[in-house]
């Protein structure tokens, strides 16, 4: 009888959760490609993975889920080290982590996820990084003291009213700290996080993985480090897309290819191949 492992994928929308899934089931269900996991059988709704996987194929965008399309994907897989066993992923629409953040409620159904998962791919998209809205005080202070006119100084104060302090102006890394405690306290076990940085193509040139989010996110990188009793982490890059399909030209390099797996990129450390299964490989590790 196989062993379960019930990861859990997490992150805010538009992370690339999604995407991710659809590389994923077209590298498994392809099965030309060498990778840490295969896959044996699948249960569940193979039509929502074909749509998802079209989508990906052609280059256009992969579709959100959302509250009303979230799906459960049993993989039943083998690996060397690993055996046989059950991955289920549940594919949870961004906006139930967001409800998490701005209402501090979770449904029963998630909750549920929560309680039975044995490792967490927490997604982050370099584009979708704010910093929060200490640029608008720091830009009125440094008007007034360079002695603006007044009635600059007025319309910076203006700024500051209007943008009244709500949940979704908190910085990213606040709000995946929010997010990982939210999960942690709902959990009974310790747990492994694979950090996803993806659209990895686009920031691939600013180091390895930990390096890029230490420098962009220290404090979603220091509580992470500070936490080394309940969770283990690793940072992977991914760019399961390949390239910005947004851009006509690349998007007409990527479908040019004549293998589309030679699009999928992974970086760990200084390590960087087409394995996508490498992230799950590693959660799976510490089963």
């Amino acid at each position: 009888m196989s062993n379960p492992a019930n990861l859990l994928f997490i992150g805010l929308p538009g992370s690339g959760k999604t995407t991710f899934l659809a590389a994923l089931w077209h590298v498994l269900d392809d099965r030309s490609s060498v990778t840490a996991l295969k896959l044996t059988k699948l249960s569940g709704d193979r039509a929502y993975l074909n749509q998802i996987t079209k989508e990906w194929r052609e280059c256009s965008q992969v579709p959100r889920t959302s509250l009303q399309t979230e799906q459960v994907v049993i993989l039943h897989l083998d690996g060397n080290g690993f055996g046989s066993f059950d991955l289920s992923v549940p594919d949870l629409a961004g906006e139930a982590f967001k409800q998490h953040l701005t209402e501090r409620r979770m449904t029963r159904h998630h909750d549920a996820f929560v309680q039975e998962a044995t490792g967490l791919m927490l997604f982050l998209h370099p584009d979708d990084i704010q910093k929060g809205t200490q640029l608008t005080v720091a830009r009125r202070l440094e008007a007034e003291l360079s002695g603006a006119h007044e009635e600059d100084a007025t319309a910076g104060s203006a700024d500051v009213v209007n943008n009244a302090w709500s949940p979704e102006s908190l910085p990213t890394q606040a709000k995946l700290v929010e997010l990982l405690q939210f999960i942690l306290e709902r959990t009974q076990r310790n747990l492994r996080v694979a950090v996803v940085v993806s659209a990895w193509d686009l920031v691939d040139d600013l180091g390895a993985p930990h390096e890029f989010v230490a420098r962009e996110l220290p404090l979603f990188q220091q509580f992470l480090e500070a936490n080394e009793d309940i969770l283990r982490y690793s940072v992977f890059g991914v760019s399961a897309q390949g390239g910005d399909i947004t851009n006509e030209v690349q998007k007409q390099t990527l479908l040019g290819l004549d293998d589309a797996l030679k699009r999928i990129k992974v970086r760990q450390d200084q390590q960087t191949g087409h394995d996508i299964t490498k992230p799950i490989a590693w959660l799976l590790e510490g089963r």
